[in-house]
């Protein structure tokens, strides 16, 4: 008699209450390392500077470790921030702790910052993968709504668009329409692709320069502010559009379609996932659908001023012999 096979999945897929098992063991270890912190700090009277300074740090520590658990839970962004916060305390205070308040050598002030800096890293690796998690499964029909109306829109005045100045370019160096739709449906197919495990869009910042787009311009994006003059990467850009407003509004809405249902399977699967915007780097997914929200306006505006403007004259026909 044979058993049947017994298929034991791995422990990333074993889950309680929706939440990964080991999105858990973090929690808890988040709450005792927060709960240690602030015993410690509450039992401690300090006279000295470096004294003063620890007892700040796990002050830090443990308020952001808890706080960092219940961003988790409620899925809120404001749990990024803590995160860094609480990485920065532990790095910082784990050395000074060993050095001003046990007076341990220098080789034991050395090995606690390392330790301190590995779980600073370790921490805030796994805490970002939860936290873009939760934050996903929260914001997902929000942003959805918020691109459907964007898609609408665009699609309502590409329809609407005059064959007359579908193809004509307000200036040598603009879009025409229909590359600015092109252009849009090339978007949505990169990454639809990347979503299903193809190649990703090559960053073209170096980290400096990254880090400060994304501390300055990133939020500002997000909010609406006019996009930058930037010129788009070589997969992106059209090649010469759609022949007709139908055919563009059709190829949009395809596209676009195609590309909301990889990046829903994706978000239902590994809502932690992130993909690469070609200036500021990984992206988490509802941050990568509010960008194509603020991406559609973007374009939508440019769409209506080239349709709003006449075309360019012909340049006239040379019959000199």
């Amino acid at each position: 008699m044979r058993w049947p096979r017994v298929r034991i999945p791995p422990l990333r897929e074993w889950a309680l209450l929706g939440r990964p098992i080991g999105e858990w063991l973090y929690h808890l270890a988040m709450v005792l390392l927060g709960g240690n912190a602030l015993e410690q700090a509450a039992s401690r009277t300090p006279t000295t500077r470096i004294e003063w300074f620890v007892l700040a740090g796990q002050l830090a520590i443990g308020s952001t470790a808890f706080g960092v658990v219940i961003a988790t839970f409620a899925g809120r962004v404001i749990g990024l921030r803590l995160l860094w916060l609480f990485g920065v305390a532990v790095a910082l205070t784990a050395p000074l702790a060993v050095w001003g308040l046990v007076g341990a050598p220098a080789s034991d002030v050395l090995l606690a910052a390392l330790g301190g800096l590995m779980l600073s890293m370790a921490s805030i690796w796994y805490g970002r993968r939860r936290l873009h998690a939760a934050i996903t499964r929260r914001l997902w029909p929000a942003m959805l709504a918020l691109h459907e109306a964007a898609a609408s829109e665009f699609a309502q005045t590409v329809e609407n668009a005059a064959p007359s100045r579908w193809m004509s370019r307000s200036s040598p160096d603009a879009w025409s329409p229909a590359e600015i739709t092109e252009h849009l449906a090339r978007t949505y197919a990169q990454y639809s692709g990347e979503a299903r495990g193809k190649n990703a869009l090559r960053i073209r910042l170096r980290l400096p320069q990254r880090a400060l787009a994304r501390a300055f311009v990133k939020p500002r994006l997000l909010a609406g502010a006019p996009f930058p003059k930037a010129r788009a990467p070589r997969a992106l850009q059209p090649v010469s559009g759609p022949a007709t407003p139908t055919d563009g509004a059709a190829l949009f809405r395809a596209t676009g379609a195609g590309c909301l249902r990889d990046l829903g399977l994706l978000a239902e699967r590994r809502p932690h996932r992130e993909l690469v915007h070609p200036y500021l780097g990984a992206l988490p997914l509802y941050e990568v659908v509010q960008f194509a929200v603020q991406h559609i306006r973007h374009h939508h505006r440019q769409l209506q001023a080239a349709l709003a403007e006449a075309p360019l004259p012909e340049p006239a026909d040379d019959h000199s012999p």
